[in-house]
């Protein structure tokens, strides 16, 4: 992704150099380990993501897909390691607590500091659920691909909007979950870890399949308490990464063997109960394990992140990796299009030597198809939004949020299209946003767009 990042960046040597003079400016109290693990989380998903998928193309120009987790079950162990959303939270509590802090240090209200905090990840998702609804009626409409297409199509593209939404849930908690945690500390993540082993079994054992989506809260918020722990300086030492680390080895393991969980942290088709959709407190364990690994890294990385050439790198592909992150799919979906009409590609069958031996260039080929992909829209989330005025009311600010996470979840369950052709339903996901990004200052309707 640091490569592409180079690539798209649409200023070449004049963003590079703001790059550099911003690596420059840096204090040395900030701990770059932090964005760094931010654009390393999104990497593993995007590169996980096309791998993860076995799409082929028969005789008859058929597209046929599968799971490599399913059709090779011992690959599910490295999703252990290659579940990296644990990382994401976890970074997101230790930013999301520094920020905090720091804003009431310099009497920034709580509208406003939530409302700066969602910039980032809603403009590039406004643009992202804007284009994708307009495609998905001018294909359903105009061109009338067929719905079987277009379901598998726009969902397909619309998957990565899931933790979006969650995260978007999770920032205006962290006032409250910080007070939380000054007081009550490691009492707080082991409370929602039971709240979500005890939804857990409601789900497995009581087919009570609906209230599973609580978990989306109760898992991902405990995680992100362990960014707060960090911050504090309260995990420090190797005996404590260690310590982690195999605590949340030796979970992953005794109960994935004993068969309360899946053993994959990805999701696997025809599995009846997995660790994602919805999360499983087993996401808290994989948490655990990877957090002791970070740590036992942290020094040696911060000591390379020093250099400045190493960190321009970082400051710029942070600045890309959102619209990184939105766009892979699409660039997958693209991919399987050109081998489709090409006839290039996709042939032959799936996990023979020769399929293996080519996933180094369906990955680099998709890259390439990344690249115009955030050059165009990485420009176009610059200009989507304005600064939001200071001044704003907390309950709006969480208004617009809600607003938002509704939208993007409503997406990450149905993807862009509806197979009753209802109009209305089928912007809704849009105009959730919409609203979320109006009431957070975002969008302002009653004035032009500024470029």
């Amino acid at each position: 992704m640091v490569v592409v990042g180079f690539l798209v960046d649409p200023g070449g040597m004049k963003t590079l150099t703001k790059a550099t003079e911003m690596a420059q400016a840096t204090p040395s109290t900030r701990n770059r380990y932090i964005d760094l693990l931010r654009v390393f989380s999104i990497f593993v998903v995007v590169v996980g993501h096309w791998l993860m998928a076995v799409i082929t193309i028969d005789g008859t120009g058929a597209i046929h897909g599968n799971n490599i987790l399913g059709m090779v079950p011992w690959l599910q162990f490295l999703t252990w390691g290659l579940q990296v959303m644990p990382i994401f939270f976890i970074v997101g509590g230790f930013a999301n607590s520094a920020s905090w802090t720091s804003a009431q240090a310099k009497g920034i209200g709580y509208a406003d500091w939530v409302r700066s905090r969602m910039s980032r990840l809603l403009r590039p998702t406004l643009v992202f659920a804007a284009v994708w609804t307009g495609l998905t009626l001018l294909f359903a409409h105009v061109v009338r691909l067929s719905p079987e297409t277009l379901e598998v199509g726009t969902m397909l593209v619309a998957v990565p909007v899931w933790f979006l939404g969650v995260y978007l849930l999770v920032i205006p908690l962290v006032p409250i979950m910080l007070r939380l945690h000054q007081r009550f500390g490691l009492v707080v993540p082991l409370v929602l870890v039971a709240a979500a082993a005890c939804v857990d079994v409601l789900v497995r054992d009581l087919g009570l399949v609906g209230i599973g989506y609580v978990n989306y809260l109760f898992v991902w918020v405990a995680v992100h308490q362990l960014g707060f722990f960090w911050r504090e300086g309260r995990t420090a030492g190797r005996f404590r990464a260690g310590l982690l680390a195999a605590l949340g080895l030796a979970s992953l393991i005794v109960l994935s063997s004993v068969g309360l969980y899946s053993r994959s942290m990805l999701g696997v088709p025809g599995e009846e109960f997995g660790n994602t959709q919805p999360p499983t407190s087993m996401l808290m364990a994989v948490g655990l394990f990877q957090f002791g690994i970070v740590l036992a890294l942290e020094d040696p990385v911060r000591r390379w992140l020093e250099r400045e050439r190493v960190w321009a790198t970082v400051i710029s592909a942070n600045a890309l990796a959102m619209t990184v992150y939105l766009w892979h799919l699409p660039a997958m979906a693209f991919g399987v299009l050109f081998a489709m009409v090409s006839g290039i590609g996709l042939r032959g069958e799936a996990l023979t030597a020769d399929w293996w031996m080519a996933r180094p260039v369906w990955v680099a080929s998709l890259a390439l198809i990344t690249v115009p992909l955030v050059m165009v829209f990485s420009r176009l989330e610059r200009s989507a939004g304005r600064a939001a005025a200071p001044g704003g009311h907390a309950v709006t600010a969480v208004a617009g949020a809600a607003a938002a996470a509704v939208g993007l979840g409503l997406l990450a369950l149905g993807g862009f299209y509806r197979s009753d052709g209802l109009f209305a339903l089928a912007i809704l996901p849009l105009g959730l946003l919409a609203l979320g990004a109006i009431l957070l200052g975002q969008i302002d309707p009653l004035r032009p767009v500024r470029r």
